[in-house]
């Protein structure tokens, strides 16, 4: 495995499971992570290694990939361009990208990324949108910049939710069993995942996650 393809909707809390995934993984490139890729919630806890937003994040407005919309578009070869630049170490490049849930990027990936990880991450879109509105907003201060994907409240709320459905339904063709990101055993099939470094902080409870190996 090389790249893995991390996928959520904005305030589905998968900023927390991505750094969950860095901690209890031993074989995370951590090359993304850098003083200008770290932001943290203007309502977290900064000593929560679980809060906030840390290392490379994939498409427009979010500082890496910026023309990654339709990927088909960008290429294969282009896209693994551009993650070199960005990682320069070894084990599993993470690959956050909400934009992976619109232009069925999802499909083109499995079809073009064999041998890499497909991790999806679901919360309802009410509490998702809600929640990012509760730590986020589209000011120039905030990093990511949401802006260029999303535009403004009216328009995230829609695209949360068209999304969300997008993500759904690939899950379903794929055969991705949904588990509970509450549960520890949820993460126990995942490659080098350590579950005594498991901790949620009792934040997931209605977030779920599934993941899948490209064939």
């Amino acid at each position: 495995m090389n790249n893995l393809w991390f996928a959520g909707v904005p305030g589905s809390r998968w900023s927390g499971i991505h750094r969950l995934l860095v901690n209890a993984c031993s074989n995370v490139d951590r090359t993304d992570e850098n003083d200008d890729r770290r932001f943290f919630h203007k309502n977290a806890d900064p000593h929560n290694p679980m809060n906030g937003h840390s290392g490379a994040y994939w498409g427009p407005g979010m500082g890496c990939g910026e023309h990654w919309m339709e990927l088909q578009k960008v290429g294969a070869k282009q896209i693994q361009r551009d993650i070199d630049t960005v990682f320069s170490g070894t084990g599993i490049r993470i690959i956050k990208n909400h934009f992976l849930n619109r232009h069925y990027n999802l499909d083109w990936i499995a079809e073009n990324f064999s041998g890499d990880f497909i991790f999806l991450v679901y919360r309802e879109s009410q509490k998702s949108f809600a929640w990012w509105c509760e730590v986020m907003d589209f000011t120039e201060d905030h990093w990511p910049d949401y802006r260029p994907g999303y535009t403004d409240y009216n328009t995230m709320h829609e695209r949360i939710r068209y999304e969300n459905a997008y993500m759904l339904d690939f899950a379903i063709r794929n055969d991705m069993a949904w588990m509970p990101a509450s549960d520890v055993n949820s993460f126990s099939m995942f490659p080098n995942f350590d579950t005594d470094k498991y901790s949620n902080n009792g934040k997931w409870n209605d977030v779920y996650i599934t993941y899948q190996r490209i064939k």
